[in-house]
């Protein structure tokens, strides 16, 4: 079973006993924001003064607000990690690609460079053939 954590905190001047599985850290974090939250709507609305229930209905959905805009903002944000997870996909993808391409032009360098050097070795071979048949003497 969880364990209950059990915190006094104050919102508005009144003072409230918490208890839940969060820390009391979280728990007088929460409070906190909560009783900022309250003190802003007292400072700017004077209706509140005279209503409190104006004020805790007001102070909800102020922080329902922050919540959805939260909510809002997390989805944006893993839409933008989902796009970037494709792309980081799509950029692998073209790196095996170009690895492949670059394999095969090595591939096809040493063909080449042994061809090239087959060609050079007959090119010595014929070339040495002339130049000894110019040096030898004519049979008559």
């Amino acid at each position: 079973m969880a364990v209950n954590n059990k915190v006094k905190i104050n919102i508005d001047g009144k003072s409230f006993t918490l208890m839940g599985p969060e820390t009391e850290e979280h728990m007088m974090q929460v409070a906190g924001y909560i009783d900022q939250k309250m003190a802003e709507i007292r400072k700017n609305s004077k209706a509140v003064a005279i209503d409190s229930s104006l004020a805790y209905i007001l102070t909800s959905i102020n922080v329902a607000n922050d919540y959805f805009k939260e909510v809002k903002q997390h989805l944006e944000q893993e839409e933008c990690i989902d796009d970037l997870r494709l792309q980081i996909m799509s950029e692998k993808a073209k790196t095996a690609d170009l690895q492949e391409q670059i394999e095969q032009l090595e591939r096809d360098k040493r063909r080449l460079e042994r061809k090239l050097q087959e060609y050079q070795a007959e090119e010595e071979a014929a070339n040495a053939g002339l130049h000894t048949s110019r040096v030898r003497p004519r049979k008559r």
